[in-house]
């Protein structure tokens, strides 16, 4: 499996929220220190010609774009994790109890990972516990009659289950 996402936008609420806050805090605080500058008198007063000006919005909208890229990159390394739990998870429903949490270097939630991967470790060894139980109670009761459609149910429910590599 390669350990790779290459799309930037992976929960596409989550991350562009983020990075519309980011994008307008940073345009409040550089319109912020440009009127404070304009405003407020001191030897070096900021004296805006159309030029001037002309080159400060210019170079506020590629700030714009750098912070909203760099807010987009910053997310992707929470809205990755989050994604690659949500879809680990969901096969570990669908009954396979091999599959573990991999993630990238500089993704966050390792910890948390390591934690899931554990849990599944120990789920794992309890499900084969109840299977080489129902496997032994199935070999020592051949026909045990209404007891036996109740080791049938169990053992057709444990047949669900994927606890054992298939390589």
């Amino acid at each position: 499996m390669q350990n790779r996402r290459t799309k930037i936008v992976i929960n596409q609420k989550f991350q562009h929220q983020y990075a519309l806050v980011v994008v307008v805090l940073a345009v409040f605080l550089t319109n912020l220190f440009i009127i404070l500058r304009s405003l407020i008198p001191s030897e070096q007063t900021l004296e805006l010609s159309a030029q001037a000006a002309w080159a400060i919005g210019i170079i506020e909208v590629v700030l714009l774009f750098g912070v909203w890229y760099g807010a987009l990159k910053a997310t992707h390394k929470i809205a990755g994790p989050v994604y690659v739990f949500t879809e680990r998870l969901k096969a570990v429903g669908a009954g396979d109890l091999w599959v573990r949490i991999s993630l990238r270097d500089g993704d966050m939630f390792k910890e948390e990972a390591a934690a899931i991967n554990a849990s599944l470790e120990q789920l794992q060894s309890k499900v084969k516990a109840v299977q080489s139980a129902a496997n032994a109670l199935q070999s020592a009761q051949p026909d045990a009659g209404a007891n036996g459609d109740d080791l049938e149910r169990l053992m057709s429910a444990l047949t669900a289950l994927r606890v054992v590599r298939e390589d």
